[in-house]
């Protein structure tokens, strides 16, 4: 994963830049899950789009209903633990060098906030990983964190740039950049009338 570059985001004239989480902020590596659950006994063509993953992700199914929709993939019997993780394996690191960059944005006054489709298992993971205090610190390099199964929308639905427009009280969209490393997030977001930077 590449670094996050200030002059990349400085070059924005004022106003928010939003950042995506996955393969911007934290690290991560689909691929190790998918191995993960095939040694649960996942068959090898399970892939992380199934509709399941994308209702986790809203928030319409729950951390228990997750497991047990996954667990009925296995060939064998899995704890609430292994499926755990297994689903965790694909967060790697946040690298320290990108939380000082986003510190470095917020003490220069730009406003900054963090639009995720995640997930309630991802998100406890990496409170775990980061603990009490440097969740906190994490957190406090935005004004606002937004989590796809909190709002029960996720991208590329132009409804949550909506909503985060509404909950940050923008009034027009060319006052946001938005950087994620997703094509489609970036296209959706891009036809809604947010600046984007595609992070590949």
């Amino acid at each position: 994963m590449r670094l996050l570059k200030t002059s990349e985001l400085t070059s924005h004239p004022g106003g928010w830049i939003v950042f995506d989480f996955g393969n911007v902020i934290i690290e991560i590596d689909p691929p190790r899950s998918i191995e993960a659950f095939q040694t649960l006994g996942a068959p090898a063509d399970l892939h992380l789009d199934a509709d399941y993953f994308h209702e986790f992700e809203t928030g319409a199914l729950s951390a228990a209903g997750f497991r047990d929709t996954l667990r009925g993939q296995l060939r064998w019997a899995a704890a609430d633990s292994s499926i755990d993780r297994a689903w965790n394996e694909l967060l790697l690191e946040v690298p320290p060098r990108t939380l000082a960059k986003l510190h470095q944005l917020k003490t220069k006054g730009y406003k900054l906030a963090l639009l995720s489709n995640t997930n309630p298992i991802h998100i406890d993971e990496v409170r775990r990983r980061l603990g009490l205090h440097g969740y906190a610190a994490f957190e406090r390099c935005f004004e606002r964190v937004f989590y796809s199964f909190d709002m029960g929308l996720r991208k590329p639905d132009p409804a949550i740039y909506a909503a985060v427009e509404r909950e940050l009280g923008i009034t027009s969209p060319n006052e946001v950049l938005f950087v994620d490393d997703n094509a489609a997030n970036i296209a959706s977001a891009a036809a809604y009338g947010w600046r984007t930077l595609h992070f590949v």
